[in-house]
C-alpha cells in the first residue's frame, strides 16, 4: 500500500516541480530545422533534407537519449561566438523551428530552441551539451557518455576534416 501511494507522490512532485509529465523518458526525439557545423573557424551548413542531414540529426537524437547528467556549467555569449570562429574547435549547432524539451528531472535546460554541442575544443572532454534559448544561454548544460560518434561521422563523411 505504501508503494502505491508513495511512487506516485513522487512522481507528481517531480513532475510539477520540472513542468515536465514525461521527466523520467528517456528519449529525445526532435527533428532540427537546421544543422550548422562550425569546422575549425569556417561555418558549414548542412542541407535540410539531405542524407546527411537525417543521419546527423538521428545519431545526435540517439546521444541525447539516455542517462544525462546536469551540471551547472553555462555556455557564456562570449564562448558562443568563440565556438563559431576558432580555428581550433568543431562544434555543432541545431536549430528547432519550436522550443524543445531534453526530458530530465531537473527544470533546467527547458524551452530551449537550440543546442549546441562542443566536438573538439572548449568544454569538448566534458562531453558537454549547451542550450540557447531566444538567443540567450540557458541555464546549466547536460553531460552525455560520449559525443564520439558525432564527430566520427563528420570526420568519415568529410563534413568537417580535422585539419
Amino acid at each position: 500500500m505504501v508503494i502505491l501511494v508513495l511512487v506516485p507522490l513522487i512522481y507528481g512532485i517531480i513532475a510539477l516541480n520540472t513542468g515536465d509529465w514525461l521527466w523520467i523518458s528517456p528519449v529525445f526525439d526532435y527533428q532540427p530545422s537546421a544543422i550548422t557545423i562550425y569546422c575549425f573557424g569556417e561555418k558549414v551548413p548542412i542541407t535540410t533534407g539531405s542524407d546527411h542531414f537525417s543521419e546527423l540529426a538521428a545519431i545526435i537524437n540517439q546521444t541525447l537519449s539516455g542517462r544525462k547528467r546536469w551540471d551547472s556549467l553555462t555556455m557564456s555569449d562570449e564562448t558562443y561566438r568563440q565556438y563559431q570562429t576558432d580555428p581550433d574547435m568543431m562544434v555543432v549547432e541545431l536549430a528547432y523551428p519550436a522550443p524543445i524539451r531534453v526530458h530530465s528531472r531537473y527544470k533546467y535546460f527547458s524551452n530551449v530552441d537550440k543546442i549546441i554541442i562542443p566536438l573538439i575544443g572548449r568544454h569538448a572532454q566534458t562531453n558537454a551539451i549547451f542550450g540557447r534559448r531566444f538567443d540567450f544561454p540557458a541555464a546549466g548544460s547536460f553531460h552525455v557518455g560520449t559525443t564520439a560518434p558525432i564527430k566520427e561521422y563528420l570526420v568519415e563523411n568529410a563534413l568537417c576534416p580535422p585539419p
